[in-house]
């Protein structure tokens, strides 16, 4: 598969210098961060609107290093400069590296790179607040791309909250994926689904336990119509449990990623 949109060229070639740079800046602070105390982990935070799940995170753990991608500018510049080990990316991750069209919504967490379904959006419970107000070029990265760029040998955790593109997103880890410990993302449950060519549960569930990864949280969310799913990767065939230090609590947060490192 080609790793560029029709009008990526020039996207690509300004996201691969955005993160030549952005690299050099992270492997010298960074550095720093990561040695804090002796402990190290790394999470990606994929939609991360304005860092309600993962930001606190970072704050109350220094040696936590966060990548936040956030396309919607407005959103992304509250965050930036907050936290030295929460670094936010003010572009949206998919299956392809270059540039694509962003449907900016009138309910900020309800913006994606997938158009709305009308027939979905019609069937949907509190769709009446849901509007299409503009349609932004945004630059898009895969996450093998990005982590390839940034020198990073794992991840400790994974959050999605793409609204339709998770899928996607897990999609763009290609072989990397196994170098992921846990990923929480969402699943759209109606038949119609709100966005246009999103995945359904079966869908996500199949591909990525087909990846060596296991289903060990389900919470329901947005009156019944959603879940968040959370999967952590096998070892040696077995699921990992929460006396490796994983609680299977959908969004809850792999403790090892606070471990000590020799």
């Amino acid at each position: 598969m080609s790793r560029d949109h029709k009008t990526g060229d020039i996207g690509t070639e300004f996201t691969r210098k955005l993160l030549r740079r952005l690299g050099r800046d992270i492997r010298g602070a960074g550095n720093r961060i990561l040695d804090y105390k002796g402990a190290r982990g790394v999470w990606i935070d994929v939609g991360a609107h304005s860092g309600n799940v993962t930001f606190h995170h970072a704050q109350n753990n220094p040696s936590l290093l966060v990548y936040a991608f956030e396309p919607n500018w407005k959103l992304a510049a509250k965050m930036m400069g907050k936290l030295a080990n929460f670094v936010v990316l003010p572009m949206a991750v998919s299956d392809q590296d270059g540039l694509a069209e962003f449907f900016v919504n009138s309910m900020d967490a309800a913006s994606s790179l997938l158009p709305m379904d009308d027939a979905g959006l019609k069937g949907w419970a509190g769709g009446e607040s849901l509007r299409v107000e503009s349609a932004i070029v945004v630059h898009t990265i895969r996450l093998d791309t990005f982590i390839e760029s940034m020198d990073i040998k794992d991840v400790d955790y994974l959050k999605i909250d793409t609204q339709g593109a998770d899928l996607k997103v897990v999609q763009s880890l290609g072989s990397r994926i196994s170098d992921i410990r846990r990923i929480t993302l969402e699943a759209d449950l109606k038949s119609i689904r709100l966005y246009k060519g999103s995945a359904s549960k079966d869908e996500i569930v199949k591909y990525l336990e087909g990846s060596g990864f296991n289903l060990s949280g389900v919470e329901t969310q947005t009156l019944g119509q959603e879940e968040n799913l959370t999967f952590d990767r096998m070892a040696d065939g077995t699921s990992m449990t929460k006396d490796q230090g994983l609680d299977a609590k959908a969004h809850s947060i792999p403790k090892q990623v606070l471990r000590k490192r020799a």
